[in-house]
């Protein structure tokens, strides 16, 4: 061993370097940086591999993680992620007939799929248009407050959708049809682009960026970095595509004020409504399954190779770039575009719950405040309860399966197995929950509040998983060893080793299963136990009326969703740095 150690002596004298191949090894997720953070030894396992025999051995070890991972764990944290995530998909399918198979190809069909690939396609290529440079902006530039205008840019995917389109409808008045729905979830979809772009763009190499500078000034640097930044801004893209044509709420609500526009969603819906046979909803839903899977691969392939394509063995971080006369410009081009899809919509509710047309007053603010918190106090008590409860039990499948996952040698596919459960749409996600525990032995689970977090955890745990994972292929493999040798269990080094050094992934992540439980509304709709949330009496209230106090309730969804990243921006350590 003494031997061993000496001969690591000089590979402990390139941190820096062995430092850039750890992140390289990273390949994507939620990066940390900051002094909460234990120290990690700045070498990769690959490069550890040439270094000494029984070194090599070690992190071979540990990429398989047949050493690391404890079994009972593991077993248990998968059959949980199973039974909220997998469980239901699999249980609808078991339900489809031959009959419900009849109409799966017609006119009818063939239109709906049409109207789905045009506003997939539409918000997919708004978010990408305008989350490329926005990325760029605040992630490399000299842009004023780069960092401020980088957090806030969040806002319109962490805001609810049916409430970006709740005001969007009285301020994009012309707009109809697909081109609102199209302008509502690009959106709210842009900040993905935006922040994989980021993050990509961080990735450079200095020398090679300061080598095109020299060469032809900062068009020859763009040119060069744009290559490698595609392939994460196409990964951010693809999610986009994901999440639109996935939507229901957006569609439904732009219907319901003007012209009638059809899409796979509500088809899925109205199947279910119709004869209430999971197999009739299944064979409605697809063709859209099949459309998301088809995205979600090249997702993972680019979400893999934008991660790695853009760091160097010897990697340096570069420097902000000087935009000169055009600092000011791009200034304001991202402060139009945050007032555009946050500030305005956030400001048209509390023009709204003060009194709107008839006048704006700081009583009548007041008083839609107290009606809106009087008739909504338990929809928002249950939300918080339904979103807390659903973040604390993501944390068993995100820390066991997300170790395991960033050790494992076929993570690629295993990323793809985890990322299942969002690629189905999220009604018919609900339908699966409904088929699955709507039965008297399991009563109590389906007409109390348990349904509805199990929902939230198997709709959105692949978020802390994921996230650990990639923060888990930062952590030298050795650390591990070494605790096993000394003669920790598995469970215990999972906790004294792992979860430290994850901390910041792990906490993050289950701050955004908070936030997007509390938005949720699309697999909870048809849930009963989930239609005393917040979130559906907003969706049922904006269908009737827009009283004062339906803008002041949603005012107050808007704050409980960003109250999870306003507290980190507060109060954490450690700085989380975004999705890439």
């Amino acid at each position: 061993m003494e031997r061993a150690n000496r001969r690591l002596e000089p590979e402990r004298s390139r941190g820096r370097r062995g430092e850039t191949r750890a992140c390289g090894r990273a390949r994507g997720g939620l990066v940390l940086r900051g002094h909460g953070a234990p120290r990690v030894h700045p070498q990769s396992p690959r490069s550890l591999a040439r270094t000494t025999p029984s070194l090599a051995s070690t992190a071979r070890t540990g990429r398989r993680g047949a050493t690391f991972v404890s079994v009972p764990l593991l077993v248990v944290a998968a059959l949980l992620f199973a039974l909220a995530g997998l469980v239901p998909a699999v249980v609808l399918l078991s339900r489809v007939e031959a009959a419900d198979l009849q109409g799966l190809v017609d006119a009818r069909t063939a239109t709906l799929f049409g109207r789905t690939l045009i506003v997939g396609t539409g918000a997919a290529t708004m978010a990408f248009v305008l989350g490329l440079p926005f990325g760029f902006l605040v992630a490399r530039t000299d842009v004023p407050f780069a960092r401020v205008l980088r957090h806030a840019g969040l806002v319109p995917l962490l805001v609810p959708p049916v409430i970006l389109a709740m005001v969007m409808a009285v301020l994009w008045v012309d707009a109809l049809g697909a081109t609102r729905v199209v302008l509502v979830l690009g959106t709210s979809t842009f900040p993905l682009v935006a922040a994989f772009s980021a993050r990509a763009f961080e990735r450079i190499d200095a020398r090679r960026e300061q080598a095109a500078l020299l060469a032809g000034g900062l068009g020859a640097a763009l040119r060069m970095e744009l290559p490698l930044v595609l392939p994460a801004a196409l990964c951010g893209a693809c999610f986009a595509f994901v999440i639109a044509i996935n939507d229901f709420a957006v569609p439904d609500y732009v219907a319901s004020i003007g012209k009638k526009y059809n899409l796979y969603a509500d088809e899925v819906f109205a199947s279910w409504q119709s004869v209430h046979t999971p197999g009739k909803a299944v064979a409605a839903a697809l063709t859209l399954i099949a459309l998301t899977l088809v995205a979600l691969v090249p997702a993972i392939v680019w979400k893999r190779r934008g991660a790695l394509a853009s760091v160097d063995g010897d990697f340096q971080a570069p420097p902000r770039l000087a935009l000169g006369r055009w600092k000011w410009p791009a200034f304001a081009a991202c402060v139009a575009l945050l007032a555009v899809t946050a500030v305005l919509p956030i400001a048209r509710l509390a023009w709204e719950a003060g009194g709107g047309a008839r006048g704006w007053a700081i009583e009548r603010f007041v008083a839609a405040f107290e009606r809106g918190i009087e008739t909504g106090r338990t929809d928002l008590q249950r939300s918080l309860l339904f979103s807390a409860g659903a973040a604390l039990i993501a944390l068993v499948p995100a820390l066991v399966l997300g170790h395991a996952l960033g050790r494992a040698r076929r993570g690629r596919w295993l990323e793809f197995v985890v990322l299942l459960p969002i690629a189905v749409p999220a009604i018919l996600f609900g339908i699966g929950y409904i088929v699955l525990w709507n039965h008297e032995a399991t009563a109590a689970v389906y007409d109390g509040g348990l349904a509805v977090v199990l929902l939230l955890v198997g709709r959105y745990s692949a978020i802390p998983i994921l996230a650990v994972a990639a923060a888990t292929m930062l952590v030298d493999p050795r650390l591990e060893e070494a605790a096993r040798i000394a003669g920790a269990g598995p469970a215990r080094r999972l906790v004294s080793i792992v979860s430290p050094s994850v901390r910041g992934a792990l906490l993050g992540g289950a701050g955004l299963v908070f936030t997007f439980g509390m938005r949720e509304l699309d697999a909870a709709i048809l849930v009963p136990a989930a239609n005393g949330t917040a979130m559906f009496r907003v969706y049922n209230a904006i269908h009737f009326g827009r009283d004062d106090f339906v803008a002041a309730l949603a005012l107050l969804v808007i704050f409980f969703v960003l109250l999870p990243g306003l507290l980190w921006s507060t109060f954490a350590r450690e700085r989380m740095e975004g999705v890439a």
